[in-house]
């Protein structure tokens, strides 16, 4: 009796170690997502305070040559801030993208315990059989 409960207590075990195992690399990969977000927000702010002075440099530039603010430059200086909110954007959707691939990551290492547990319970019970 006593390698029979030494097999039990072995299998049980594990399975609790694999199942707090999948916890802990989803509570990772939540934890990934929410900084991904945290880092994402940061970036597109970065972005919009350096296209904010470049802007403003622009604009400083064509007052000081005198230059006017209809036609050709107004159509740059246009493009320009699209441009550099499309960037802006660009960084925020990035880093969403990443979130959501860390959540997957984590959705799928919590629905896996299960499986994790009954396998090795079941690797348990064969072991238990074959002895």
């Amino acid at each position: 009796m006593g390698w029979e409960a030494a097999l039990i207590g072995s299998t049980l075990f594990s399975a609790m170690g694999q199942a707090k195992a999948a916890t802990a690399q989803a509570q990772a990969a939540e934890y990934n997502a929410s900084l991904a977000k945290m880092e994402a927000s940061a970036e597109e702010a970065r972005r919009r305070r350096e296209s904010s002075k470049v802007m403003g440099k622009m604009r400083a530039g064509r007052a000081k040559s005198g230059v006017t603010t209809e036609g050709t430059p107004l159509m740059v200086l246009s493009e320009s801030a699209e441009m550099a909110e499309l960037d802006a954007l660009n960084a925020r959707w990035s880093g969403e993208t990443q979130s959501e691939a860390y959540k997957r990551k984590a959705s799928s290492a919590r629905s896996a315990i299960p499986y994790t547990v009954g396998a090795t319970l079941l690797g348990g019970y064969s072991a238990y059989k074959k002895g």
